[in-house]
């Protein structure tokens, strides 16, 4: 593999990892990761802007678990693939979920353009 995209996919796995680990946090703050132009598509529900993303995300109340990412470098930013568990309190029981993240560069900084998520049974 070519070194310069080498260091950009690592680059892509590091940003990645990073936000992941603050994004899927019980109580986060969604706000602080969404702008006006994003969209969510959860369950084939659409939900386009900061506010309408953040009012459906904080009314799931979702514990989430992701046990698997990849990431991928774009030319305006990263690539996310996501698996993982959730549970619906009071249940304990997991069920499994995929997510597609486009985090977009907005000059040196990232934020969710786009997000795909999807309950997978079975």
């Amino acid at each position: 593999m070519d070194a310069q995209i080498q260091n950009d996919y690592n680059t892509a796995k590091n940003i990645g990892k990073q936000f992941l680990e603050v994004f899927l946090k019980p109580g986060v703050n969604f706000s602080n990761f969404y702008g006006n132009d994003s969209i969510l598509t959860f369950e084939s529900e659409v939900f386009i802007g900061t506010q309408n993303i953040v009012n459906k995300l904080s009314t799931l109340n979702l514990n989430l678990n992701f046990t698997n990412y990849e990431a991928q470098p774009s030319v305006q930013g990263i690539l996310l693939f996501v698996s993982g568990t959730f549970c619906l309190p009071p249940d304990t029981n997991p069920i499994p979920f995929m997510r597609i993240i486009f985090l977009a560069n907005a000059n040196g900084s990232y934020y969710v353009k786009n997000d795909i998520y999807k309950i997978t049974f079975g």
